[in-house]
């Protein structure tokens, strides 16, 4: 299932679950990526857009733009409200992946996420299959 982000935030995530897993943000087929100079979150640290256009231009794979992971006891829920919350300038207790909030549309990403046992392995294994397959890590990524 895909969820815009916009529909994750409205909703306050009411529809994931409070299980360990992992989630993927996604640019939709049709949407193009133009980086935004700041980040929306004045709060928040933000990269330079130069050094963000260099890294996108590095992954071959351009419809994921990051994997997450939500391995607390509360799971998926509670570290996508975090994720939400971050991007629309709520708060700033989730700075991994906050590259995808200076994407210009942000809010119209596409998420998708799996429940799975050990969020932690999962995530390192995918992070380590896609640098494998294209040579870099997904564009809000920064290491594996």
């Amino acid at each position: 299932m895909l969820i815009p982000l916009h529909e994750l935030y409205y909703s306050n995530c009411s529809a994931i679950p409070d299980k360990p897993g992992i989630y993927f943000v996604l640019a939709p087929k049709d949407m193009e990526i133009r980086f935004l100079p700041t980040a929306k979150n004045p709060r928040a640290p933000f990269y330079d857009v130069n050094v963000l256009q260099e890294k996108y231009a590095l992954c071959k794979d351009r419809e994921i733009l990051y994997i997450g992971k939500a391995s607390g006891q509360k799971g998926l829920k509670q570290r996508l409200r975090q994720y939400m919350r971050y991007g629309w300038n709520e708060a700033v207790n989730h700075k991994g992946g906050r590259a995808i909030w200076q994407i210009e549309g942000a809010e119209n990403l596409l998420l998708s996420y799996e429940v799975c046992q050990d969020a932690d392995a999962k995530e390192h294994a995918l992070l380590a299959d896609y640098k494998h397959i294209n040579g870099s890590y997904p564009l809000a990524n920064w290491r594996g």
